[in-house]
């Protein structure tokens, strides 16, 4: 391994096998391997699917290698949920259960075939991932946080054959809860301390897009850093917020204590399915409701895929439903390519259920509160204008003009966080909001802001401060449930509004005021009042601001 000319890359491995293939080859060896076959090619086409290449057969399972660690978690999820359906109408000698695990690291080309301890740790990974379930490692936990639907336990550092140095794991749940404490690693005098939150805070990647032509428009600008999420309230829906003074959040918790003895690894417990409701597709128009209330009333065997922009397919009444899930995407994914000008990569069709059972792994879009828009909009009315538009530059105002500005369908202009905005027109003005809020949701990770409805601007534009992203409050670590629902709320508050920030974790939340002045002012006295320490004007309206 010494060779100068050997090629080094960056890659996330899954290890897939098959749990007691031994005995069942031991009852009948040829039945055994024609399942085996059937199977491996339901996983291998889900693999490619998800942009992932196999690059070995390993006698009873594989390992295969993906570019994104969110793709081959995506791939590792339907590859167990396309075998818990399988199993669940097969007879007994018709099982096949599998164990995967997924590593991101640094590997060593050999021709196609990979090597190195990326792959072994992979493997590893798969050896402790309990029957069924999914078994990865911190470097992948750290990439997928935030993005899928799935909570975690955190087993802590684990002491695996081969390997010389600990490796931190984390076994998938698809249930959403919090990652339990880390137990102490095999040998180990005790477990990490670490701990992570839900998976619905974390890292947001920067999206590689451009524009797109014709009717819809995407565009992302420099990507923001890495930020940590404070753990979400639910908040139920106001109008216009009261002035609100926040205290300093409450120390973390102590992790507790690790025993002595490490306990038996404990099985996860299925997951309760998400039923397939038509009002719950994302993304499709609401002239479409009719089709999706036809696909959950049709019979099995069936499948729904859909794509970011609301373009879907469904194929029902199948043979199977690995049949089911082909045909779906293959035709929804023909459809994207006939209707959309210039196809990106997260135009790709996603599979959504099969059955009545909902396989997305994503999470549901993020979204601002019901009724997503302020309920007084600015008076005088401000006419939208492309060229005064914050946070927009030459190419996105030049688009606007040719193209939003003479459409005459409803639409809205969303901004999102990362100086990203999107539009597209739909039949009205209450599911153009919907759409593009969730499609940009969906795509940042964020909830974003409604700017324009049709020609009217329908929030303020800073002008003492300059805005320089869109304010989002999960980027606010360590606030407590009543500054929670109180930033929610800002999101849709009426204008003027502002919030300040102390040192010390203060907050001060004003809404509702005649000037900007007077909304900067409140904030900050607010802020002071209530013990705050060097606050600072952090947001003005939906903006994040800095000096100008």
């Amino acid at each position: 391994m010494s060779d100068t000319n050997l090629v080094r890359r960056l890659t996330t491995i899954i290890a897939i096998d098959v749990v007691a293939f031994s005995t069942m080859s031991a009852r009948d060896e040829e039945h055994a391997l024609a399942l085996l076959g059937a199977r491996m090619d339901i996983a291998g086409m889900l693999i490619r699917h998800h942009r992932g290449r196999v690059f070995k057969l390993t006698g009873d399972g594989l390992l295969a290698e993906f570019a994104s660690p969110v793709e081959a978690v995506r791939a590792a999820l339907e590859i167990q949920e396309a075998m818990r359906s399988a199993n669940a109408t097969a007879g007994e000698d018709e099982q096949l259960n599998l164990r995967i695990g997924i590593n991101l690291g640094d590997i060593v080309e050999s021709g196609d075939d990979l090597m190195g301890d990326a792959v072994n740790v992979a493997v590893r990974l798969e050896s402790i991932a309990t029957t069924g379930g999914i078994c990865v490692s911190s470097s992948v936990y750290e990439q997928i946080t935030g993005k899928l639907m799935l909570g975690a336990e955190d087993i802590g550092d684990q002491h695996v054959k081969n390997i010389p140095r600990p490796i931190h794991a984390y076994r998938l749940t698809l249930d959403g809860s919090k990652p339990a404490p880390a137990h102490p690693a095999r040998g180990a005098a005790k477990a990490s301390p670490r701990s992570r939150l839900l998976l619905m805070s974390g890292i947001v990647a920067a999206l590689a897009v451009a524009a797109v032509g014709g009717t819809f428009y995407l565009r992302q600008g420099p990507a923001s850093g890495a930020v940590q999420i404070a753990e979400p309230t639910s908040a139920t829906p106001t109008t216009s917020p009261p002035a609100v003074a926040a205290g300093a959040a409450p120390p973390a918790a102590t992790p507790p204590a690790a025993s002595a003895a490490p306990p038996a690894p404990r099985p996860t417990a299925p997951a309760q399915p998400r039923l397939f409701v038509p009002k719950e597709v994302p993304f499709v128009p609401d002239f479409r409701s009719r089709a999706l209330e036809n696909y959950a009333s049709a019979a099995d065997s069936k499948a729904f895929a859909l794509n970011v922009r609301g373009i879907f397919a469904m194929a029902t009444r199948r043979i199977d439903d690995a049949t089911a899930r082909r045909v779906a995407l293959e035709e929804c994914n023909k459809a994207v390519q006939r209707d959309v000008p210039l196809v990106r990569d997260y135009d790709r069709c996603m599979l959504y259920a099969v059955g009545n059972n909902v396989v997305w792994s994503f999470r549901p879009p993020a979204m601002p509160p019901a009724p997503y828009i302020p309920a007084l909009r600015p008076n005088p009315p401000i006419p939208f204008d492309p060229t005064t538009a914050p946070l927009l530059h030459t190419p996105a105002r030049k688009k606007l003009e040719e193209n939003y500005l003479k459409s005459d369908r409803s639409r809205a202009l969303v901004l999102g966080h990362g100086r990203f905005d999107w539009w597209t027109p739909s039949q009205n003005n209450e599911d153009a909001i919907r759409r593009n809020l969730q499609i940009c949701g969906h795509l940042t990770g964020r909830p974003c802001v409604v700017y324009a409805l049709n020609n009217e601007t329908l929030v303020r534009t800073p002008q003492t401060m300059r805005p320089v992203n869109v304010f989002v409050p999960q980027d606010l670590a360590n606030i407590t449930p009543d500054q929670r629902q109180a930033l929610d709320q800002y999101l849709i508050a009426n204008d003027w509004r502002a919030v300040a920030l102390s040192g010390n974790g203060q907050v001060g939340i004003v809404s509702g005021k005649e000037s900007e002045g007077e909304a900067k002012a409140e904030a900050l006295r607010i802020c002071t009042q209530s013990g705050g320490i060097d606050c600072a004007i952090s947001a003005i309206g939906p903006f994040q601001v800095a000096p100008n």
